[in-house]
């Protein structure tokens, strides 16, 4: 377990199709309640939990993802990944970032149901036991397997996890690429820029 001391690096990961205020609020609260030096935002190529769908192009999910971050100072938003031709998997992504962060503590900024499951990733016993995770709290939901489960990875791995429970607006891409599709409004999922790229550029029209 690495347990540096001299900053706090989160690292939020996903397909951003689109990004939305869920994952701008995650990330807002990520920084301040686990008090953050910097947060990485860094959209995937090819997730492998979405192997053979369909997804916007690499640029758009990008220039969403910078758009949706650019009024938070803290934020970075990363290449990496999109830059990589291989599956993007959480373990190599985060072994590439220590090397660039010799010094820091990275954590991992993670929902609840990723948080359970995380063990059966790939190379997810290594995941929990060179880095540290920042989990998402949903008041009420699956609170007794999320202690049981942080005290299992903590026995075994020895993982320093920070709950965070700030509201989190409970959204998906999902919904929202059916809500442009079928021409309702999206002003109360997604910051306003990206509102307004989706509609310049046609993203999720079925026109």
């Amino acid at each position: 377990m690495i347990n540096k001391e001299s900053g706090r690096i989160g690292i939020l990961g996903g397909t951003f199709d689109p990004i939305h205020l869920g994952h701008k609020a995650l990330g807002e609260a990520a920084i301040f309640e686990a008090k953050l030096e910097k947060l990485i935002v860094m959209p995937a190529k090819i997730q492998p939990f979405k192997l053979g769908k369909i997804i916007s192009e690499d640029f758009h999910r990008l220039e969403m993802t910078k758009l949706a971050f650019d009024d938070i100072d803290k934020v970075e938003v990363s290449k990496y990944e999109i830059d990589n031709t291989e599956i993007s998997y959480s373990y190599d992504t985060l072994v590439y970032l220590q090397n660039v962060y010799k010094d820091k503590n990275l954590f991992f900024v993670v929902g609840t149901d990723s948080f359970l499951q995380i063990e059966s990733w790939y190379k997810g016993p290594s995941i929990l036991e060179s880095f540290s995770l920042i989990v998402s709290v949903r008041p009420g939901y699956a609170e007794k397997e999320l202690v049981d489960t942080s005290k299992i990875y903590f026995e075994k791995y020895g993982t320093e996890i920070i709950k965070i429970f700030s509201y989190m607006p409970d959204i998906s891409s999902t919904e929202i690429r059916k809500a442009v599709a079928e021409g309702h409004s999206i002003s109360q999922m997604v910051p306003k820029s990206v509102e307004r790229y989706i509609k310049e550029n046609g993203l999720y029209s079925r026109d």
